[in-house]
């Protein structure tokens, strides 16, 4: 599978550069072509097959895999396709709505001209089994959340650049990457449910939270090799009594690949608009009867663009560029009483580069580690997981200086490590209905942050954060039709041992913070109700809450336009209620229809304020910009909905649409009662969504991509001059597989839109990537 994708202005597209585009799109083509066809031409006998499902029905347009070769034809319209034979052969049968079948083929044993092969129908979407949205995998009918799952063959996942890309099409998730792929670090946003900051949102690999306790957001959005991905899931509404902090808008599971008993072989290559490219391989294999391995590897680089407006981008200014290389290895073993464990070890670099005024050399390496081992055939099933994530996050910031004409006047120079362990243990029972897990999950972050200004000194801040909770989640059957699911969660988070010292005045600045803690109780209470087989409604009552990170707490630092305070007195953000209703519809296996009404209020939400200069402590020295503060504002109430359509119009044509609808109001804001009524950043009212998706492995793969995202506001106070407006965004995939051979061609923001990417202010803003266009080819055995 590829993965790959970069913007640039149009303009900047020479004719040059788009007629080796298409030229090149064509070589690969025909390279693709010319390499499936060199087959010795041998005596074949001819075989006739028939498919059918348990009904006796035909089925049409299954794709037929002969190992080596790829996809070797198509079932027509009476379910028949034709295999020629020289020798034995093992063939793999697919299609979307059936188990894939597998057959070995030997002619001398085949005493017909003609066989039938049934398939057997996949269950219908409701039967599909999450692994996120409860303690234990379920189907999802008997889940009462708001549950989307795109596993790794998903049209929305073909020809991405980035994991969180793929999530811009599913109702509820906003995706904020403001400059393509040169964006760094927390400054990817994906939001759930407008709740206006991607930590809100609680993202795990693998079931393990990558939330960093620096910020509280997700720097890993990168450090992750797409081709690794099996399946994302997205629960949507707070998830804190299985997850705790943080899981307020919902939780988003990045699921990767578990080795197989067919060794997974793969390469790609892509490459387009902004000296972009992207290179992944692939490898692994079930071995030697009980274990397993498999590996994959990236690397990403680009040459950026100038993102500011030509009136505000000056000659000396220079393009951001980044270059990427993830590592994600598994090593598997299963026991003979049908236990398995799983250790999994990741590695990321990640090296931007990107100045103004000021010039920005940095670079981030990540680790994460994981030892897992689960037994779902035991009585008391185990499932007990130690991980180990580190992070060391460096950078050198440069200012220019006119006179030179060259980035040499040293600003300053930082480091951040974070380093964060823990444990999660669970054991489930069951008994008569009712599906029992208890467990305990322990985190502990230790966050440093040291920055030295050359001759002037050192600023640093230090803690920890610690988190200790216990929880037990019932999922019980009363009925064949009623299902409920039943959790609480206790959380004790602390954050101590916080240290800041300043010695920038020329007189040593210490300061010890106090000891931050409080105790947290999460329950949730699902329903769901079977009206028909392909029906249901679900109902969902639950809680959630976020614990301050140490930098809102403890930094104090310029970001941006403005300089921003800590305030070690800072709460958690506390979800009151979030009260959902749903309903989901599968008419035989064409049409599927989901929606979903929310309320939810907030109180206790964490934003970033204006104060007044005079209200900072003298040992800061905000350098003239103005300065906003973190504070707990009063109580914020969202309501909304979100839904989502998907119709099969014929077995190679699919229509799929997704609306979202938010709202937001400041209800109480103690500091500053002026702000009582206005709506909540970066939310905005309306997103739209949709594809029309045309996919024959005779044709190949095309697909139209559309998404319309509504003006919101981009402060808090609601400024009419930072609001961003409405834009409309179109894209375009075409692929073609020609044996184990495939090429691609992608043009995103095709109508070549141009529009913010974020705004702070007049003279601070990003514009958002351009048109693009990009090739690849891709190797699959």
């Amino acid at each position: 599978m590829n993965y790959f994708l970069q913007h640039v202005p149009v303009r900047n597209l020479r004719s040059s550069q788009w007629n080796w585009l298409v030229l090149l799109f064509g070589l690969l083509l025909a390279w693709a072509d010319n390499a499936a066809g060199q087959v010795e031409q041998q005596q074949v006998s001819t075989i006739t097959v028939q498919l059918r499902d348990s009904l006796g029905r035909p089925i049409e347009n299954a794709s037929v895999y002969q190992r080596g070769r790829g996809v070797v034809t198509v079932s027509d319209s009476n379910g028949q396709f034709y295999l020629h034979l020289t020798h034995a052969i093992t063939v793999r049968v697919s299609h979307t709505n059936y188990f894939p079948l597998e057959v070995s083929v030997i002619p001398e044993t085949v005493d017909v001209q003609q066989l039938r092969w049934t398939l057997r129908s996949r269950p219908q979407f409701l039967d599909a089994v999450s692994i996120t949205a409860s303690t234990v995998p379920k189907e999802l009918r008997k889940i009462a959340s708001s549950v989307s799952v795109l596993l790794k063959d998903a049209p929305e996942l073909r020809q991405v650049q980035t994991v969180d890309e793929a999530l811009a099409f599913i109702p509820g998730v906003m995706v904020d990457r403001s400059r393509g792929l040169t964006t760094t670090g927390t400054h990817t946003g994906v939001i759930l449910r407008g709740t206006g900051s991607a930590n809100r949102t609680l993202i795990l690999k693998d079931g393990v939270p990558i939330n960093d306790s620096y910020t509280g957001g997700v720097s890993e959005w990168n450090s992750l090799a797409g081709n690794s991905l099996e399946r994302i899931e997205v629960v949507r509404g707070p998830g804190s009594s299985i997850y705790g902090s943080s899981s307020m808008g919902g939780t988003i599971n990045l699921v990767t690949q578990m080795p197989r008993e067919k060794t997974t072989l793969g390469a790609a290559f892509r490459y387009g608009s902004m000296n972009t490219y992207q290179a992944n391989v692939q490898v692994g294999k079930r071995f030697a009867k009980r274990w397993g391995a498999i590996a994959f590897a990236e690397y990403k680089q680009t040459d950026g663009y100038a993102y500011l407006a030509d009136s505000l981008w000056k000659s000396y200014y220079q393009k951001p560029t980044m270059s990427l290389l993830n590592l994600n290895t598994k090593l598997t073993y299963d026991f003979a009483n049908g236990g398995i464990v799983v250790a999994t070890a990741d590695f990321n670099s990640q090296q931007p580069i990107s100045g103004t005024s000021t010039l920005y050399e940095d670079r981030t390496h990540t680790g994460n580690y994981q030892l897992r081992y689960q037994n779902p055939k035991a009585s008391l099933s185990p499932d007990v997981l130690v991980y180990y994530n580190v992070q060391n996050r460096l950078s050198n910031a440069m200012n220019w200086n006119a006179a030179a004409g060259a980035f040499n006047n040293a600003n300053y120079t930082s480091r951040v490590p974070l380093d964060t362990y823990g444990l999660i243990a669970k054991l489930n029972h069951r008994i008569g209905d009712n599906d029992i897990t208890i467990g305990a999950d322990l985190r502990f972050t230790e966050i440093v942050s040291n920055k030295h200004y050359p001759e002037k000194g050192n600023q640093n801040f230090s803690g920890r954060q610690d988190f200790i909770s216990f929880f037990m989640n019932d999922d019980v059957s009363f009925t064949e039709k009623l299902h409920a699911n039943l959790g609480l969660r206790f959380d004790h988070w602390s954050n101590r041992n916080g240290h800041f010292m300043d010695n920038l005045s020329g007189t040593d600045v210490v300061i010890d913070y106090d000891h931050a803690r409080s105790s947290v109780l999460t329950p949730k209470i699902g329903l769901t109700y079977d009206v028909r087989n392909n029906l249901r409604l679900r109902a969902v009552y639950a809680t959630g809450f976020r614990a301050p990170s140490a930098f809102y707490m403890y930094n104090a630092a310029p970001l941006g336009s403005s300089f921003r305070l800590g305030n070690p007195a800072l709460k958690p953000e506390r979800m009151r209620y979030s009260v959902d209703f749903g309903a989901d519809l599968q008419l035989m296996n064409e049409l599927e229809i989901s929606a979903t009404v929310y309320a939810s209020q907030y109180s206790d939400f964490l934003s970033a304020v204006l104060i007044d200069a005079s209200d900072v402590p003298d040992y800061f020295d905000p350098g003239g910009l103005p300065v906003r503060q973190y504070i707990n504002i009063g109580k914020v109430n969202l309501w909304g909905l979100e839904s989502s359509m998907k119709y099969r119009v014929h077995p190679s044509i699919t229509l799929q649409a997704s609306y979202f609808h938010n709202q937001s109001a400041i209800k109480k804001y103690e500091s500053n009662p002026e702000y009582e009524g206005r709506e909540m950043n970066d939310n905005p009212r309306h997103i739209y969504s949709g594809a029309l998706i045309y996919d024959d492995p005779r044709i190949g793969h095309i697909s139209f991509w559309g998404r319309h995202t509504a003006s919101f506001f981009g402060d808090l106070e609601n400024t009419p001059e930072k609001t961003m407006d409405a834009v409309s965004l179109f894209d375009l995939k075409l692929a073609k597989n020609i044996g184990v051979l495939g090429v691609s061609f992608t043009i995103n923001n095709m109508f070549d839109k141009l529009y913010y990417g974020s705004y702070t202010s007049a003279t601070s803003y990003y514009y958002a990537p351009r048109r693009t266009f990009f090739v690849g080819a891709h190797y699959s055995f």
